[in-house]
């Protein structure tokens, strides 16, 4: 008898499992509330005569059940299944092997999850199964085995050998690139099998090869190479031009290089037209055209709400860029594409929370050139970044010209050599994208190395050190309605959350508070407010010249749409046109949990964080990355102090109240009458919290 520490509570009887499950279930219902269709009947009916009995038959007989919602009979067979593999004893490991090995794809995923709702208890049961069944399949010495049998001459051995390396999926390239890699005539059947299975694996694998391309393991580049002619892909011709062109790559890598360059020219061209190897010129201006339609600016937004989608591209990108610095390209276009990947692969990573910002070493080998630093190419690579939306690698290219100018051991205060006039343009562009962190590194840069004023956009440096310097590491919100008794039920609302609300009862009121307060992460406005309405009110929001430009949800009332001005109507249609605006009601539900229905069941979350997740992306509203964001306020909060104070020294023109810098970040009381309390961030990580220090 099996006990609950062996996957289950309770056998079911020899007698009633000898008769079928058609005794306990009647074939007409799966439960007594959830009758069966005539083709789930049928499928209960088919699978209980003969009752199944070993393990394989009774986790076939579960996922069959399962996919037709016949869910008692589903739990049934997989109790069973349980009891079994509780007895099996020193063969239980092997058993979920075979078991998991010889799942279809997907039916253990949907079983589980039929399981999750159904029987929680079981759950343990098909992820053991699944886990043992990787684990089998992606046994290096089995797929060795396998990739050596396929030169066996019995064609059962082959056939099982294929099978093996087909269930192995992307673990058996290694050993399938090895095949192709072979050239002996023997091999010639083999080499067939494999190139079949490298391209069932479709663009997972071709993925996969590239990255094994990008990596410095050269003696697997020849059967790499192969794997990737194996694919037939069209679109894979620029990653193989350096191989091929680049001097002193081994004979036998460039030749391979060259024959699958040859069979693409064969697919895309006329096979009349005789091929030709490209000069190393040709090879750099086709990698280029490859690396700028990479970071083109409509694939990458088209790509940047994918994590993974992105995180490829990137990918692609620094590849690419690795293939010319192998080509010592020095074109202008290729260095600041080339130093664009870099950075972008450093620091525009998908992740929560962001990627901190990268040290000195890996920025200064990021846009080091053929030639050395040039700070006027970075400063292109700057806005070409800005160009393609890819802001935070504009700001590390920013803070690569501050590390390029200043010398690393000099006093912060110490005037700095007065940068090259396109350099300091670049910087003051940098400070119009609605972007808070580009905003304060290129304000910082100018600051320290830029040389003493009047010059364009000096004036503009010091708006937003002292826009940065107010914020307090405190998320806040901005709340705009007419109604004072509905703005305080929204306040009160959003600070269930943590968030402090900044209560305003104009839209004009609402543009001044976005602006002004660096720690504003949310606004709110009333769909009727005025002076001016809402939608013009977002229309300046979009536009304000500091900082981040932050979501705005636009609340409705119940009554809105009830008269025949269909105001509610006309608001969709005018919003529509507006990015990262939602319009939302201010019902009870938004804020608040609603009870369940029947007793027993979870109440349904709040609905204001799913929906400031849809607007503004999961990391709005997941505490770690509002805790790190708070964290990065209000480590600028005190850089910009201190620069403030540092220009203030070197004679620059500063506004009023300039005495009063140590206490910009500290506890205030709003127009409003809310108390912000004093933000004390951890220790700062960051490497420029080294502006805090007295030198560099």
């Amino acid at each position: 008898m099996a006990t609950a520490a062996r996957l289950t509570t309770r056998r079911l009887p020899a007698a009633l499992a000898a008769v079928g499950l058609a005794v306990i279930w009647p074939p007409c219902s799966a439960s007594a509330a959830t009758p069966l269709d005539p083709y789930a009947r049928a499928v209960v009916d088919s699978v209980a005569h003969p009752p199944p009995a070993t393990p394989p038959a009774l986790l076939a007989a579960a996922v069959k059940t399962a996919d037709v919602e016949a869910f008692d009979a589903a739990v049934a067979y997989t109790k069973q299944l349980a009891d079994l593999l509780a007895d099996a004893g020193e063969g239980r490991a092997e058993l979920l092997a075979t078991l998991g090995d010889e799942a279809a794809p997907g039916s253990l995923l949907r079983l589980e999850s039929v399981l999750a709702a159904q029987a929680p208890d079981l759950v343990a049961v098909i992820e053991a199964i699944d886990a043992a069944g990787q684990r089998r399949r992606s046994d290096p010495q089995r797929i060795a085995q396998a990739a050596n049998d396929l030169r066996s001459p019995s064609l059962a051995s082959r056939t099982a050998a294929t099978t093996v390396l087909g269930r192995a999926g992307l673990a058996a390239l290694p050993a399938l690139a090895e095949v192709l890699a072979s050239a002996d005539d023997a091999g010639i059947r083999a080499r067939a099998i494999a190139a079949g299975l490298v391209r069932d694996l479709g663009a997972d694998g071709q993925q996969a090869l590239l990255a094994q391309l990008a990596s410095a393991e050269v003696r697997s580049w020849p059967g790499v190479i192969a794997a990737l002619d194996a694919t037939e892909a069209d679109d894979i011709a620029e990653f193989l031009l350096a191989p091929f062109a680049v001097p002193g790559t081994p004979p036998e890598i460039r030749d391979r290089a060259a024959t699958a360059l040859e069979h693409i020219h064969r697919r895309c061209t006329d096979a009349a037209k005789p091929w030709q190897p490209p000069s190393r010129d040709e090879a750099v201006a086709r990698i280029v055209g490859r690396l700028d339609h990479t970071l083109a600016p409509a694939a990458i937004q088209h790509d940047c709400r994918d994590d993974v989608a992105f995180e490829r591209r990137l990918r692609e990108a620094l590849h690419l860029a690795r293939d010319l610095a192998a080509l010592a390209a020095t074109e202008p276009v290729a260095v600041r594409l080339v130093f664009l990947a870099r950075l972008a692969a450093l620091v525009e990573r998908p992740q929560t929370p962001p990627p901190p910002e990268p040290d000195s070493a890996h920025l200064g080998s990021a846009l080091t050139g053929p030639d050395g630093v040039d700070v006027e190419a970075i400063a292109d690579t700057l806005d070409l970044a800005v160009s393609r939306g890819l802001f935070r690698a504009a700001a590390a290219a920013a803070r690569g010209i501050e590390e390029a100018v200043l010398p690393p051991d000099g006093p912060l205060d110490a005037p700095a050599a007065p940068l090259p006039p396109a350099v300091r343009q670049a910087l003051v562009r940098a400070l119009a994208v609605p972007d808070a962190a580009l905003q304060f590194t290129a304000a910082r840069t100018l600051a320290l190395t830029a040389g003493p004023p009047p010059w364009p956009g000096s004036s503009r440096v010091v708006e937003t050190l002292l826009h940065a310097s107010a914020a307090t590491g405190v998320d806040r919100v901005v709340i705009a309605h007419h109604d004072a008794e509905v703005a305080q039920e929204l306040a009160t609302g959003v600070s269930r959350f943590g968030y402090a609300p900044l209560v305003v009862s104009t839209g004009r009121a609402a543009i001044r508070a976005a602006g002004e307060h660096a720690d504003i992460v949310l606004v709110i406005l009333g769909a009727r407010i005025i002076l001016p309405s809402a939608f013009e009110t977002t229309q300046f929001i979009h536009e304000q010249p500091f900082g981040d430009i932050p979501p705005v949800l636009v609340v409705v009332d119940p009554l809105d749409d009830a008269a025949r001005g269909r105001f509610l109507t006309q608001s969709i249609v005018k919003f529509r046109g507006l990015e990262c605006v939602a319009l939302v009601d201010r019902m009870e539900s938004f804020f608040l949990p609603t009870p369940a229905a029947e007793p027993g069941r979870e109440p349904a979350p709040a609905r204001f964080p799913a929906t400031l997740a849809d607007l503004a992306g999961s990391d709005a509203v997941a505490a770690e990355a509002r805790a790190a964001r708070a964290t990065l306020r209000h480590e600028r909060a005190e850089q910009a102090a201190t620069l403030l104070r540092i220009l203030r020294r070197r004679g620059w023109e500063l506004p009023c109240g300039m005495s009063a810098l140590p206490e910009l970040a500290s506890a205030r009381v709003d127009s409003a009458g809310y108390n912000q309390p004093a933000f004390t961030p951890p220790p700062p990580a960051s490497v420029d919290a080294a502006l805090t220090e007295p030198t560099r």
